[in-house]
């Protein structure tokens, strides 16, 4: 009788190898909570931005729509038409937000049909560890 005392004596507790692994266990998942929410936050931000650059871009088309067909910021500058479109190296037209947003829009003329202007509006902004990031507009303005 005296050996089933003794057995339950030792099953009483823990020992301290199980405590240090549970300890371990839960340090693990911790960290690995707290490295979730840093990347969520990360997430986080660069979605605000792009959210931001995209309401730039939607502000810069509101503006451009409502000036007349023949306004000087609606003129094809450097004669590329179509194939310049995407030309972020030469733009028809740059303006510098903030230091932090740069709005590039380019015209092409008679795009997609005529007496028509296709108008590709470019907002960059770079981002932690120097990656430009770019989101891009388009729209048709119609002559009247």
């Amino acid at each position: 009788m005296r050996t089933a005392t003794v057995a339950s004596a030792r099953q009483a507790g823990f020992t301290l190898i199980e405590v240090l692994i549970a300890i371990t266990l839960l340090a693990v998942g911790i960290l690995a909570a707290a490295t979730m929410q840093i990347s969520a936050l990360g997430g986080n931000d660069m979605a605000m931005r792009t959210t931001e650059a995209t309401t730039i871009a939607s502000d810069w088309a509101e503006r451009l729509i409502a000036l007349p067909y023949d306004d000087p910021l609606l003129v094809d500058t450097n004669n590329n038409g179509t194939a310049g479109l995407d030309d972020t190296a030469n733009p028809d037209h740059t303006e510098v937000l903030d230091n932090q947003f740069t709005v590039l829009w380019n015209v092409a003329y008679n795009q997609p049909i005529a007496d028509c202007k296709t108008i590709r509006i470019m907002v960059q902004r770079t981002d932690r560890g120097s990656i430009l990031r770019t989101v891009s507009l388009d729209f048709i303005k119609v002559r009247q």
